[in-house]
């Protein structure tokens, strides 16, 4: 079973443009260290899913916590960061 947590995610603007960075940590409570997490996040604005996508964490040993940033995604001009009401973050796979 898989024992990753993450923490202190946060969903951004990137400086003065329409692009969102994701930011956060990645701790492995499991007794196994990855060369790979593949992480899926999914953004939702209202009800609907704007973002879907796997992004990867290299190098997690057992124990460790490591922090990712990874630009995600470009808002359409009528949407704000404050408009994304929910996400959903979770391990797709390990190797």
């Amino acid at each position: 079973m898989l024992n990753l947590d993450y923490h202190h995610i946060e969903i951004i603007r990137f400086k003065n443009t329409n692009r969102i960075i994701l930011k956060g940590e990645i701790t492995n409570n499991s007794s196994k260290s990855y060369n790979t997490v593949a992480v899926r996040i999914v953004l939702f604005i209202k009800h609907m899913s704007i973002v879907n996508e796997v992004f990867i964490v290299n190098g997690l040993l057992k124990g460790s916590t490591k922090a990712f940033e990874r630009m995600i995604y470009e808002l359409k001009p009528n949407q704000t960061v404050e408009d994304i009401l929910r996400y959903e973050i979770f391990t797709d796979n390990c190797y």
